[in-house]
C-alpha cells in the first residue's frame, strides 16, 4: 500500500473513531451485528453451536487454490473445503488494563472447547461427510510476526498456507480491516487502541485427520483413560 493511501486510510479510520464515539454502545453494537449478520448470510457462515462458550461458527466454500497439508492431504482446487470463523460476541472480553493472563487462559480454554465441538459436529453432521480439511483466515498486528503467529496457531494444530495475493485479494483484506475495526470497537471496545487498523491475513489450514486426532471425544477418552492417576483416586 503507498505511503498516501495508507494516510487516507488513516484518516477514515480516525474520522470513524470520532464519529463512532458518539454513538451509544447498544447502538454501535447493534449496528455492527446487523451488518455482520448480513455479510455471514452472503458467505453461508453459521453457528454449528447454541452454547455461549463457543467462539467459533462455521461455513462451507470451495478451494480457491491447491493446498499440500503436511499430513499428505492434498486439496484440490474447487474441492469442498470448511471455514472457521471466530464468534465475536462469545470473544473474552479485555479488562480495562489490557490483556492479560486470566484473559489469555479465558481464550485458550474457550477455543479448545469449540474445536472439540466442532470436531463433535463435523463427525456427526452428513453434509460435512466428504470435506477433508478447514481453512480459516487470521488478520493480526504485523509487529507480532509470521512466525510468532505460527507458534500460537500451531498448538491447535493449524498450519499456515502461504499464497499470492490478487489486487482483488488486498481490496478484499482491507475492506476486511474496515469490518474487523468495527466489530472491536462493538464487542471489545478496550482492545481497539492496542490494535492497528491495517493487519496481515494469514491463511490457514487443518486436515479433517489431525482435526479429528486432537479433538474428537473418543480420542480424548482414551487421553482420559491413558493418564496418570493420582494416588488414592
Amino acid at each position: 500500500m503507498s505511503a498516501d493511501a495508507a494516510n487516507t486510510t488513516i484518516g477514515v479510520v480516525s474520522a470513524l473513531g470520532t464519529a463512532s464515539a458518539t454513538w451509544p454502545d447498544e447502538l454501535w453494537a447493534g449496528s455492527i451485528a446487523w451488518a455482520d449478520a448480513i455479510l455471514r448470510s452472503y458467505y453461508g457462515i453459521y453457528e454449528f453451536i447454541d452454547d455461549p462458550r463457543c467462539i467459533l461458527r462455521a461455513g462451507l466454500t470451495q478451494a480457491r487454490v491447491p493446498v499440500l497439508l503436511s499430513d499428505g492431504t492434498d486439496i484440490q482446487t474447487g474441492e469442498l473445503v470448511g471455514t472457521l470463523h471466530f464468534w465475536n460476541e462469545h470473544m473474552p472480553r479485555y479488562s480495562d488494563r489490557g490483556p492479560d493472563l486470566a484473559w489469555a487462559c479465558a481464550v485458550r480454554d474457550r477455543a479448545t472447547y469449540s474445536l472439540r465441538a466442532f470436531c463433535d459436529y463435523v463427525e456427526g453432521e452428513p453434509g460435512w461427510r466428504e470435506v477433508r480439511a478447514i481453512r480459516t483466515e487470521t488478520a493480526l498486528p504485523a509487529r507480532l510476526g509470521a512466525a510468532q503467529i505460527m507458534r500460537v496457531f500451531q498448538r491447535y494444530g493449524f498450519e499456515r498456507v502461504v499464497t499470492h495475493s490478487s489486487l482483488l485479494d488486498r481490496l478484499h483484506g482491507l475492506g476486511e480491516c474496515f469490518v474487523l475495526w468495527g466489530l472491536t470497537r462493538a464487542f471489545n471496545p478496550a482492545a481497539l487502541p492496542r490494535q492497528p487498523f491495517l493487519r496481515d491475513r494469514h491463511e490457514l489450514w487443518i486436515s479433517r485427520a489431525t482435526l479429528r486426532v486432537r479433538y474428537a471425544r473418543r480420542h480424548r477418552q482414551v487421553a482420559i483413560a491413558a493418564a496418570p492417576q493420582r494416588r488414592g483416586t
